[in-house]
């Protein structure tokens, strides 16, 4: 029996069998950690994959924004990949680059057949920072302040992203004919000796902003084209009409004072401020023609504007009006601050804007095409003032807000 026990065979069976499971136990460690790290990874790599999905989903929005403002309640409240209107971002757009396993729809709370959806809201005067009062705001721009909020959410690997941001439009300077007069002609109704046209801008109001005798005049400028000298520049010289007398015929000017382009963005301008008029649509007071916050009231007509007695923008702050198709004629005692551009489009060679009586324009005037100008029933109808024409503006689209970009927590409704 004490040989028996004495014995050593099957000790290594046993140091063999410790081993075994030492090794087992950490390969099932080493397998835990590296399925933990594989889950970590996959968790990384789903929320970047929301991340990345929403703000392209934001940014899209942003630009889409700036090619059509919100501002009006028929704004969509939402939008996704299965939206049409024109305050939508394309789908294309969006998910072009966004096509793997990750952004598979059916997770649960995800858009049906979409993974991603944009809203606009309203902004609050002043606001910088993003609450939950939000959501329940209008989705247009209500304040017409050129600024909205825009929040993106997006899933990825059925993990949510949700981002905010103001987006806000941007304005661009329209370069603009800096003449009292521009116009294939012009005439004078009156034959008396006075100043029709104030060239230097010395009856301006307020009158601290007129230049004083030492001021630089502006030109009356006519095209001239089809008509002679006589025609053209229908005026009496020698009794002081146009006073400096700056009349001139530049056969070479262009026959439009702006470009399409601007023309377009000065549209866009007055769509995003509200004071754009579609084709169809006239307004019917002197009120609707104030410009707002400085942006300018567009008109696209066909529309013939008469204002008489009323006074249309205020001295201290000029506004810009354009109309498009159609006429504009001032009568009474009324009063037009800031730059009249009638572009025309009618084709008129008549009279496209008339000032009778005693109202007067202050600012700068434009008539495209053979179409012209008549002034000069009682007193001085036309007053040069170049404040409305520098600080002409117009919409260049829209951009993200600085400091305004947040990431919304998980759980956010």
């Amino acid at each position: 029996m004490s040989e028996r026990f004495r014995e050593e065979s099957g000790f290594a069976l046993i140091h063999t069998m410790f081993l075994l499971f030492f090794m087992l136990a950490l390969a099932i460690a080493l397998w835990l950690e590296i399925g933990s790290q594989q889950n970590q990874s996959r968790a990384e790599r789903t929320r970047e994959s929301s991340f990345n999905l929403a703000e392209a989903a934001l940014n899209a929005e942003a630009l889409q924004l700036g090619r059509s403002w919100p501002n009006t309640a028929t704004a969509p409240t939402s939008c996704n990949a299965s939206s049409t209107s024109s305050m939508c971002p394309q789908a294309s757009a969006v998910t072009n680059g966004y096509t793997g396993v990750d952004f598979a729809s059916g997770c649960p709370g995800s858009p049906s057949n979409t993974g991603w959806t944009t809203t606009v809201r309203d902004n609050a005067a002043g606001e910088e920072y993003w609450t939950t009062a939000v959501d329940s705001r209008a989705a247009y721009d209500v304040n017409q302040d050129g600024t909205v909020w825009v929040r993106s959410t997006a899933f990825g690997g059925c993990n949510k992203a949700s981002l905010v941001a103001l987006v806000t439009g941007t304005l661009v300077q329209v370069n603009f004919p800096n003449n009292v007069v521009t116009a294939n002609w012009f005439a004078s109704t009156n034959q008396g000796r006075k100043v029709i046209v104030d060239t230097l801008g010395a009856y301006a109001e307020p009158p601290s902003i007129r230049p004083g005798p030492a001021g630089q005049p502006a030109d009356l400028v006519v095209r001239c084209t089809g008509l002679t000298s006589a025609q053209c520049l229908n005026y009496d010289s020698s009794k002081g009409q146009v006073e400096p007398p700056t009349g001139r015929t530049d056969a070479s000017s262009s026959s439009s004072a702006i470009g399409s382009s601007s023309l377009q963005s000065l549209e866009r301008a007055a769509t995003k401020a509200g004071t754009f008029w579609a084709a169809g649509t006239c307004p019917s007071t002197a009120a609707a023609l104030n410009s707002v916050n400085g942006a300018p009231v567009v008109i696209q007509g066909p529309c013939d504007i008469s204002v008489n007695g009323q006074v249309v923008n205020a001295s201290s702050s000029p506004g810009a009006l354009i109309i498009e198709n159609g006429t504009f004629s001032l009568g009474g005692n009324g009063s037009f601050y800031g730059l009249l551009y009638c572009v025309n489009r009618q084709g008129s060679t008549g009279s496209v804007v008339t000032v009778s009586g005693n109202a007067t324009i202050q600012g700068v005037v434009a008539v495209d095409g053979l179409g012209g100008i008549s002034a000069g029933s009682a007193k001085t109808n036309l007053v040069y003032d170049p404040r409305a024409a520098l600080t002409l503006r117009g919409d260049s689209g829209a951009v993200v807000k600085k400091n305004s970009f947040r990431a919304l927590p998980k759980n956010t409704p």
